[in-house]
Formats: C-alpha cells, sequence, structure tokens
C-alpha cells in the first residue's frame, strides 16, 4: 500500500498546477472587472471582490498542499504529507466550487 510520503511529489506538482489554473482564473476576473467604466466599477465591485477573494482562498490552499508537500518529502514526515493530500482536496473542491459559482453568474 501505498503512503502518503510516496505521493508528496505528486501533490506538489498538483498544488502548483492548480495554483496557476487559479491565478490564471483571479487575472480573468480582474480583466473582466477592469473593462467597466468607472461608474460601473462601483457598482459591479462587491460582486468581483466576492469572486476574486474566493479563488485566493482557493489558490492559496493550493499553494499550502504544495508547502506541506514539499515540506513531508524534504524532512520524511508522514503526517506532513497526509495534511497535504487533504488540503490539496479541498483545494480541488474549492476550485469546483469556485467554477459552479462562475458558471451560475452567467444569465
Amino acid at each position: 500500500m501505498t503512503n502518503a510520503l510516496d505521493i508528496s511529489g505528486d501533490v506538489s506538482s498538483a498544488g502548483a498546477a492548480l495554483a496557476g489554473l487559479l491565478l490564471v482564473f483571479m487575472g480573468s476576473i480582474t480583466t473582466s472587472f477592469e473593462s467597466y467604466d468607472r461608474v460601473a466599477q462601483n457598482a459591479v465591485k462587491p460582486k468581483y471582490r466576492n469572486r476574486i477573494w474566493f479563488a485566493f482562498v482557493g489558490f492559496a490552499l493550493a499553494i499550502l498542499a504544495t508547502f506541506l508537500a514539499l515540506l513531508a518529502k524534504w524532512l520524511r514526515i508522514e503526517c506532513v504529507a497526509a495534511s497535504a493530500l487533504l488540503i490539496l482536496f479541498v483545494s480541488l473542491a474549492w476550485v469546483v466550487i469556485a467554477a459552479i459559482r462562475a458558471a451560475l453568474d452567467v444569465k
């Protein structure tokens, strides 16, 4: 049976890739917000601020999973590797929720 340390390299790769995906998503949110004129930006700012902070939490979770996976691999601590895997799963779920919320925003 594979232990958490055996897949910590995979977890760090997946976390970094997911963080990159979320950075692109956050850039898209920013670009969309900046397409409004100044007056309209004030009207839509709460909606866009909510979107980008939600995406940022997913980004931070993915970076944390990557960091913990690398730390676990370096120090050979299995409970840290397991924590990294769990945080990666939470981050993946967060991304799915962010995608659903973005899809529901399209009217």
